[in-house]
């Protein structure tokens, strides 16, 4: 039977050795994104081999996996320094589609023709001519 600490069932805690570094992390956070590779994997519809702890391991980047996993649990990504194309890479093979999906909109906009330029502007409310006796024109009244 599973010990259980604080309502969490050891079952419920998953661990991982991606490309030889170790990863422990919720069945929560692995899965809440329907039909990825971990809903797979912990489905039992893809095996899996362990490693001589017993942690389920997978053959790739632990770097990118560490991204991964940090926006599966907070559901934010900061790309400062990021390879976006790397981490495209990674997500659809994981099967993050909604992380695969910011993805491609910073490649988009990374290869835009106007690149990181930010566009201010000002305009002003549009004039509407009120029929009064006076008739004050727009540039009276403001």
């Amino acid at each position: 039977m599973a010990s259980s600490y604080h309502g969490v069932i050891a079952a419920d805690i998953i661990h991982l050795n991606v490309g030889g570094t170790r990863f422990s992390t919720s069945r929560q956070t692995l899965t809440w994104i329907p039909d990825s590779f971990f809903t797979s994997m912990l489905s039992g519809r893809i095996s899996t081999l362990k490693d001589e702890s017993g942690a389920i391991f997978i053959d790739r980047d632990p770097k990118l996996f560490a991204t991964i996993l940090s926006y599966l649990r907070s559901r934010e990504i900061d790309f400062k320094g990021a390879d976006i194309r790397a981490l495209r890479h990674e997500a659809e093979f994981y099967g993050i589609t909604p992380l695969v999906k910011r993805l491609i909109l910073c490649e988009d906009l990374n290869h835009s023709s106007c690149g990181d330029v930010l566009f201010h502007g000002y305009l002003p409310p549009p004039c509407i001519p009120i029929q009064e006796i006076g008739r004050a024109s727009c540039r009276e009244r403001v």
